[in-house]
């Protein structure tokens, strides 16, 4: 990869906005319920498909993936100012 395409990636990810949001992704499909032989996720885009499901389903996923991503946000932001404060003292 070229040299400034490197420097682009690099500065995505420097970007704490991104990392909080990335975790709070990550965070969000592995606190999906599950129970052996059971992936909700799964059944519901794969068995009646994305675009059959109700619009409800889709509003709770988004509204549940938004909840953990602020968490996310909060608990990374917080962890910055404590080592921002420890550093400058």
């Amino acid at each position: 990869m070229s040299a400034v395409i490197l420097a682009k990636i690099r500065k995505l990810l420097s970007n704490r906005l991104v990392l909080a949001t990335a975790a709070g992704t990550l965070v969000w499909f592995a606190d999906q319920p599950t129970v052996r032989g059971y992936n909700p996720l799964l059944e519901m885009f794969w068995d009646p498909g994305f675009f059959r499901t109700l619009s409800r389903d889709h509003a709770v996923l988004l509204f549940s993936w938004f909840v953990t991503t602020l968490f996310c946000h909060f608990v990374l932001f917080a962890v910055d100012k404590v080592r921002q404060r420890e550093s400058k003292a």
